[in-house]
């Protein structure tokens, strides 16, 4: 279906450009030819650079050439390389071709997922995705465990104001201090990782950091774990999802 549509595509601009007088023939001649040379530079750096593995990898088994799942994927990985002028890509894909002859994955179906994954989102947006694996429900839970430890250190020391003798240091003064330490620990914890929320740290805009996180939102990959909390505002607090983990892994095991 796709090189019907890509056939119709060419066909549908090469009617266009004839109607144009005088340079029509000329428009067709410079658009197909330039665009089937990009095409072919792209295949032949990515055939370039996935043959420089292919002979120096001893792990490699290729026997898996012959399946028919990877005579699939490499399709799929081959047309998606001559759609990118991104070498980072190039790398990412001949990283997954080369990972699936040492050790062809169950499910295929979700490599092709992958894929589309790695080609239509942008580097900065994978790299804050991968900065948001670690915000997880267990994170999460931490953050819920700082505004116990929080709450219980304003109560002891409420009581304390309260107090109108004060003889030595009182169970409550140690109970105090035994929380007060425990808080300090876990929000040094916590913050360590608020650097990873700040737009800042990617050198990105505002709007083009939420904009990236929006992507990633629509995309299963993030979610937004804290909205419903008082004082968080929508996707200012977001964490990776299930899916979003299975995606940055594959990525790293394939490297």
């Amino acid at each position: 279906m796709k090189k019907v549509s890509d056939e119709l595509l060419d066909s549908g601009v090469k009617s266009i450009f004839g109607m144009v007088p005088g340079v029509g023939t000329l428009l067709n001649e410079f658009f197909f030819d330039y665009r089937l040379s990009l095409k072919q530079n792209r295949l032949n750096r990515f055939v370039e650079i996935l043959g420089e593995n292919l002979t120096a990898d001893s792990e490699i088994n290729l026997d898996n050439l012959k399946t028919e799942d990877f005579s699939d994927l490499f399709e799929a990985v081959l047309q998606k390389a001559i759609k990118t002028k991104s070498e980072l890509k190039l790398q990412r894909f001949k990283n997954i071709l080369i990972q699936e002859l040492k050790n062809p994955s169950k499910n295929v179906e979700l490599i092709d997922h992958y894929l589309d994954l790695i080609s239509n989102l942008t580097e900065e947006e994978i790299t804050v995705l991968y900065n948001h694996r670690h915000f997880t429900m267990e994170f999460e839970e931490k953050i819920n465990r700082l505004n116990a430890l929080k709450d219980k250190q304003n109560s002891l020391s409420q009581q304390l104001k309260k107090r109108t003798i004060v003889i030595g240091e009182s169970e409550e003064d140690q109970a105090l201090k035994v929380i007060s330490k425990k808080l300090e620990e876990q929000k040094k914890h916590i913050d360590s990782f608020s650097k990873f929320r700040n737009a800042d740290y990617y050198n990105l805009s505002e709007n083009n950091f939420m904009f990236y996180k929006q992507r990633l939102f629509s995309k299963g990959l993030l979610i937004d774990n804290r909205m419903n909390r008082f004082g968080s505002t929508a996707f200012n607090n977001m964490g990776i999802t299930e899916f979003g983990n299975e995606f940055i892994e594959f990525i790293k095991n394939s490297e």
